[in-house]
């Protein structure tokens, strides 16, 4: 069995342990060090106090504060035309993007035109469950649209709304796919 010391044993063990032994040359090598030390800085405070050097610094800083404010407020060559060509880029992109997204409702529409007359004929609690659906969708695409109409750049709801749209796809394919004889 492995027998675990107390603290007293360890304390014990320790002061059996301890040994001291003279040192002459250890606290003048600590003073000589702490003096150069000082001198050290002491020649560093003179040197940073010095006018020269703060001219110079003085000069470093005009120079820096120049270069900055030549940066910003100088406007670029170019930049206006450059700003034109990003926007025009992004319009272009813009445009095809609402191009693609009115064929994409154009097929749902025609799809919805086929599958109109079994919702509006809806007798069965299934049928009814489908034209709720539909019906809500329609709502979240309408207001999805007015909130893009208002920001025509935001992609999270462009990405919402082709979310709304895909599944008002899949619930009109799955209408259309449903067994006549359930209507």
């Amino acid at each position: 069995m492995k027998h675990n010391p107390t603290d007293e044993e360890l304390s014990a063990a320790a002061r059996d342990l301890r040994r001291e032994w003279e040192s002459p040359e250890l606290w003048p090598r600590i003073a000589a060090a702490l003096a150069e030390e000082s001198r050290r800085a002491e020649r560093r405070r003179a040197f940073f106090a010095a006018p020269a050097w703060r001219g110079l610094l003085a000069a470093a800083a005009v120079l820096l504060l120049a270069v900055t404010a030549s940066l910003t407020l100088w406007p670029r060559a170019g930049a206006p035309e450059a700003e034109a060509q990003r926007r025009l880029l992004t319009e272009k992109a813009l445009h095809e993007v609402e191009r693609a997204e009115g064929d994409y409702v154009q097929s749902i529409e025609d799809l919805s035109r086929l599958a109109e007359p079994r919702v509006q004929d809806a007798a069965s609690p299934l049928m009814m469950s489908y034209r709720e659906k539909l019906l809500i969708l329609d709502g979240a695409i309408a207001e999805c649209r007015a909130r893009i109409d208002r920001n025509r750049f935001n992609a999270r709801l462009r990405k919402e709304l082709l979310s709304l749209y895909q599944e008002k796809q899949r619930t009109l394919q799955q209408l259309m796919n449903e067994d006549t004889d359930a209507l």
